[in-house]
């Protein structure tokens, strides 16, 4: 049955909302609706003139509980490299966004990968969405996260079933990675396609995602924003500010702080900033201007930044500021302490029960 699930991360607001369960149970009986967490569905049958509600849960091998990276806790992965690049195409930018794009458009281009599961915006309504890309066009028209909840892993097994993709790239927040690092780690056989299929993780630096309602509430209300102006979303690279990028070229902020309040409740159980589980981790913390932090975590994506670097797609430099990232995993820390002592209270009020 889904109980772990029910009751260590869904009923603890602890649910990632990767869709990663969602998207391996071999019963299809987990759906998303608009909730925090995904819901079981109550599946009825007939026999004679009595309805009889299924145990759909009780003879099943868990596949849910097998890919949920919130019951587990993390150790980092080692970086292997760390640098400073800027996007030299297709378009030229050290933001995040056009830095991933980059190694990724250079990595379809040689044949690395097949597919690209990546957070992206309705262009029109601005909700996010989860999006499979399968040329470089495809890749490069995509806007990337931008910080609003969407389960990503919604589009997987269109991939691996329904286009047959052997090579895909998955990009999304470091919850994502995790739960892509829990599925490699699995000794399940029917797992077995996700983890042949999947090539590379790429994790953006996160501080929690919004539900998508932030956009009215925020954007639209308190900032004046129509939707049709708004470019793309993104936190500020010293983490104060919600900034929101006009077609016009100008940009409204507004204090981070007043945005908190549409985070994702399960992104208070994430000690993961700097997307430590990811094969690549990009983000504008300590990088200098105009560039991005590369953390290299794999030889898989180590191979797909050479690949872009021999394409004359992206450059790099050794110029980061190692202290901001020290800094960050420190404060990832005291996120952890402060998780490690919510644990310890739910267990104490368990035993009064």
């Amino acid at each position: 049955m889904v109980k772990r699930l029910e009751v260590e991360v869904w009923a603890l607001d602890n649910c990632a909302g990767c869709g990663m369960c969602v998207a391996a149970c071999s019963k299809q009986v987990l759906y998303w609706n608009g909730q925090e967490h995904p819901l079981l569905e109550e599946r009825t049958k007939n026999l004679g003139y009595s309805r009889t509600t299924l145990d759909s849960c009780s003879f099943c091998q868990q596949l849910c509980e097998e890919v949920c990276p919130r019951l587990d806790r993390w150790l980092p992965l080692e970086a292997q490299t760390l640098i400073a690049a800027r996007a030299r195409g297709p378009v030229k930018s050290g933001h995040p966004n056009d830095v991933i794009r980059a190694i990724v458009a250079g990595g379809r281009s040689a044949g690395l990968l097949d597919g690209v599961i990546m957070l992206d915006l309705d262009a029109w309504s601005l909700k996010p969405i989860a999006r499979l890309a399968e040329t470089v066009e495809e890749i490069v028209d995509n806007l990337g996260p931008q910080y609003l909840w969407a389960p990503v892993f919604d589009r997987l097994n269109e991939a691996v079933y329904e286009r047959r993709m052997e090579n895909i790239v998955v990009i999304g927040t470091p919850c994502t990675a995790q739960a892509i690092r829990k599925l490699r780690a699995s000794t399940n056989l029917r797992l077995r396609p996700y983890q042949q299929a999947i090539r590379l993780s790429v994790a953006v630096f996160c501080t929690g995602v919004y539900r998508p309602e932030m956009i009215d509430e925020i954007l639209v209300k308190r900032m004046q924003v129509a939707r049709d102006q708004v470019r793309q979303i993104e936190v500020s690279p010293d983490r104060q500010w919600l900034q929101a990028w006009l077609w016009d070229n100008s940009v409204r902020r507004i204090p981070r702080q007043q945005a908190e309040s549409y985070t994702r409740l399960g992104c208070g159980a994430c000690n993961d900033y700097l997307g430590e589980s990811a094969d690549l981790a990009i983000g504008t913390l300590g990088a200098p201007a105009n560039t991005s932090s590369v953390i290299i975590r794999s030889q898989t994506g180590d191979i797909f930044v050479r690949n872009a670097l021999q394409m004359n797609l992206l450059e790099a430099s050794p110029e980061v500021d190692q202290s901001a990232l020290e800094q960050a995993a420190a404060e990832k820390d005291h996120r952890e302490r402060a998780q490690a002592f919510k644990d310890l209270r739910v267990l104490m009020l368990d035993a009064l029960a």
